[in-house]
Formats: structure tokens, sequence, C-alpha cells
């Protein structure tokens, strides 16, 4: 309830993503205020996140893919600049704040908060605090800044988050069956493989594969997008924990203040690639942000960007630091940090 609340007064003050942040802020400060015990279902949350990525997923049609494939140098590029200006704000920051430079470049490597704990567990010298504030305070501070920027700053229209929805109909509920049993499917063959964040991965890639095979993805009703976004928001908001840490003050400072560099930076690197590439500046900056897929998806969508351009790179950067960046960072820590 106080979730729901969150997100009406921020959606009625005009706050970006008010169904994501506002359970957010609702989540942290009930902790941090009460200091009672809170639970949020991780099931529950995924929930959401299926949801979340199946809307990601079905404006991928034939012609996206083309477009798609002709940008995946412009891809690889941009998340090589983005992960090395994370790594070397993260160094920066593991030298004068004493946080040790293992903790500070797990801290700073922009993926998931899962994936950042498994590598503290194979790690000497790691803080399993230090890097999960450090990964919190930088999707907070993403979530927030990037939102703003792009829906006040450089975004030339903006409409609600639901323009891509309708209410469905019972016609398309055998469709929607279909894409359900789809991801489901996808999402358990995932976890045989032991592949990481499949809550996230799977629902884009089932929902846009069915897609390109020619079925037409049905609209969800606008209720169920905003439940969603409720789902998830309320869970990264009570993940947040700064009781565990003495110097967490300095830490988040270091933290906020890295990660807004690495923001400004892209700003300026969105604006070539925009005047290099068929993009407008409003896509080129989302896509580029170290944020979370179904955030800046949905931030895509009321600023009116092109969706499935932000969804790819974002995907792309995703797959990339999972596959590549955290091996060869696992590794450099064993063999520099050991």
């Amino acid at each position: 309830m106080l979730a729901i609340l969150g997100g009406y007064l921020f959606s009625i003050v005009h706050i970006p993503l008010p169904w994501t942040l506002g359970p957010l802020v609702m989540g942290v400060i009930w902790k941090t205020g009460t200091n009672k015990p809170v639970y949020w279902p991780k099931k529950i949350r995924n929930i959401g996140m299926v949801i979340l990525g199946f809307m990601m997923g079905s404006p991928f049609t034939p012609a996206v893919a083309h477009q798609v494939l002709y940008q995946l140098p412009a891809m690889l590029t941009i998340t090589l600049v983005l992960i090395s200006l994370c790594l070397a704000t993260g160094y920066i920051v593991g030298r004068y704040t004493g946080v040790g430079l293992a903790n500070s470049i797990i801290g700073s490597i922009p993926g998931g908060l899962s994936q950042m704990s498994i590598i503290c567990e194979e790690t000497k010298g790691t803080d399993v605090s230090v890097v999960t504030l450090m990964q919190t305070v930088r999707v907070i501070t993403v979530v927030f800044t990037v939102p703003l920027l792009a829906l006040h700053g450089i975004a030339d229209k903006v409409s609600p988050a639901s323009r891509l929805l309708s209410t469905m109909s019972f016609s398309e509920l055998p469709m929607l069956i279909l894409f359900a049993v789809a991801i489901l499917s996808l999402i358990k063959l995932a976890k045989r493989l032991h592949i990481s964040n499949v809550y996230v991965i799977s629902p884009v890639l089932g929902t846009a594969l069915l897609v390109l095979s020619g079925f037409e993805a049905p609209a969800l009703p606008n209720s169920v997008i905003a439940l969603a976004q409720i789902f998830v928001g309320i869970r990264m908001g009570i993940d947040v924990d700064f009781g565990s840490l003495s110097n967490w003050k300095t830490i988040a400072l270091s933290s906020l203040l890295s990660v807004s560099a690495v923001i400004g930076i892209l700003f300026g690197i969105a604006f070539i690639f925009s005047q290099l590439y068929s993009m407008s500046l409003v896509t080129a900056f989302i896509s580029m942000s170290p944020g979370g897929m179904s955030e800046m998806g949905l931030t895509a969508i009321t600023a009116n960007a092109d969706l499935p351009t932000v969804v790819s790179y974002q995907l792309f950067r995703l797959l990339f630091v999972l596959v590549v960046c955290v091996p060869a960072v696992r590794w450099w820590l064993r063999k520099n940090c050991s």
C-alpha cells in the first residue's frame, strides 16, 4: 500500500518512472526510518521483470533486427567505452577512499547485483556489503538522473509510459498464453544452462524471437504494467542497506560522484554518436546509460525514443558484461589482488 501511495504521489508531481521510483523511495524510507524487518519475495519481483521484459521485446520486427545488426559495431564500441569509464572511476574511488581496489572495481562494473556478489564470493579481500552499496548507489543514481535528463532536458516530446499499450481483449488471450509459455520455457532452459539474469534476458529474447517469427505480441493493460513496476521498485528499495557499514556515507558519496561523472561523459559521447548515426540524442543517451534494461526501456517509451534501439544496446551491454567482462575482471583480480 505504501508503494502504491508512493507511485501515486510521484505521478502527481510528474517525476519520471513514478511507479518504479515511488515504490523504491517508499521502501528505502520505511526500512531506514522504522528499523523494522522488511520482506518482499523475489518471486513477485521476478513476475514484474517478466512482464516488463515482454513489453521490451514486443517492438522487435525483422526491420528492427536488420537495423540492430547494422549497429553492432557501434554497440561494441559504446559498451567498451562505458565499461572502461566505469572501471577507471572505480579505480580512482579505490585509491582515494580506502575501500580496497577489488571492492571498488567490482562495485563499479555496470552489471547486476547478483553477479557482482558471486565475484565477491570467489575473490579474496572483497566485502559484499561494500560492493552491494556501490552497485545500489550506481543503479539508483542512473534510474533517477537519466530519466530526468532525458525527459526534462533533451526529449522533444514526452508521453505517458503506457503509450504503446491498450486494453487487452479476450480474443488476444490465446496469443498471450503462447508468449507466456515461450518465455517460461526459455527461463527454464536458461536456468538449466546456469545463465545469469534469466528474468531479465529470457522475457526480452523470447518475445523478440516470436515477434520476428511473425507472431504479433498482444498489448497489456496499463494497470498490469504499473503493477509490474511496483513489484520491481519495492525490491530495489528494500535492497538498500546503510546499516551494515560504518563508512557508508563516504562510499555512497564517492560512488555518486563517480557515476555522475560517467553519465556526464556519456552525454557528450551520445551527442557525437547522434551526429554520426541516424538516431536522436535522447535515444543515444538512454541507450548508453549504465542502468537497468527495464528502467531505461520505460524511459525510452516516455521520452519517445527508439525503444528497440535502446533495448538492443542495453541487452548487448548486459550480455557482454556477463560473458566477457565478469570473467576477465575475476581473472585479473585473482592475479593482482590475491
